[in-house]
């Protein structure tokens, strides 16, 4: 009889803890780190104020989720026409988040799915429509060169403007290189051999003007130096200087002295 009882006890406590982890699993969710929830409920609608992470009670509410820190994604070949009429196709990479004051207002937009249906589908629809326009003002040569870095501040500005209003909010994008056919690589080849030949040209010529400078420095300073050489010279020749080299040469060579117009010399020598 005893044994009886302690078996019923038994049940009944294994029976509650079963009912506790049901209850667990039903009646509370786990809000993950960076993430927000909505919930609703089929009678009640959406609860307006935002889960934020942890775990909460909801009772036989329903919680969605969405990201609120940085999520990093890749679409994969987006179809895009340059204005040349060349059709080629990107990988992009952007990085996005959710507002948390607008998480209530994304679920009355795109009702019961997550954000990674969201991001394979309407985010992605987005940036394939934006991607488009801008590519579309440029030609694939002007892609490939010089103006990559201005269609990719287009593709990121036109993008998250397009989108915020959802909720949405996009901070960087990436541009993978588009592909090309042969003859378009042929004329990007050629443009990059023609832009190295000319920097080397460019280089030949600062190299050549450098020696030049070099060597128009060495004559100005050595005709520098020969100037102020000469110039010390005839600074030192005085009057003193003069008479004194004068009466050498005289005592050396003798006298010379010229009269009139018919000269006469006379050595007065020793």
């Amino acid at each position: 009889m005893k044994i009886t009882k302690l078996i019923k006890i038994v049940v009944a406590v294994l029976l509650i803890a079963v009912v506790a982890v049901v209850a667990a699993f039903k009646f509370f969710e786990r809000i993950d780190n960076g993430y927000v929830g909505v919930r609703y409920s089929m009678n009640g609608g959406i609860k307006d104020e935002a889960l934020t992470q942890g775990v909460k009670f909801v009772g036989i509410d329903k919680v969605i989720q969405y990201p609120i820190r940085l999520q990093t994604i890749q679409a994969e070949k987006v179809s895009v026409s340059t204005s040349d009429g060349k059709k080629t196709t990107i990988d992009i990479k952007y990085d996005y988040k959710v507002d948390p004051n607008k998480a209530a207002k994304m679920y009355k937009e795109f009702g019961n799915i997550t954000s990674e249906d969201i991001e394979s589908g309407w985010l992605k629809s987005k940036l394939q429509k934006v991607s488009r326009e801008v590519y579309a003002k440029y030609s694939l040569l002007d892609v490939l060169s010089g103006d990559s870095s201005k269609v990719e501040a287009e593709v990121l500005t036109s993008f998250a403007k397009s989108v915020e209003a959802k909720g949405f909010e996009v901070e960087d994008v990436t541009l993978g290189v588009p592909d090309v056919d042969a003859e378009t690589q042929k004329s990007i080849d050629a443009i990059i051999r023609a832009g190295q030949e000319n920097e080397k040209a460019k280089l030949d010529a600062e190299t050549a003007k450098t020696k030049a400078d070099s060597e128009a420095y060495k004559k100005t300073k050595a005709a520098e130096a020969e100037a102020e050489a000469n110039k010390k010279v005839a600074d030192s020749v005085t009057d003193e200087l003069i008479h004194y080299t004068e009466a050498q040469a005289r005592e050396k060579h003798g006298w010379v002295t010229v009269n009139g117009a018919n000269t006469v010399v006379t050595d007065k020598g020793n």
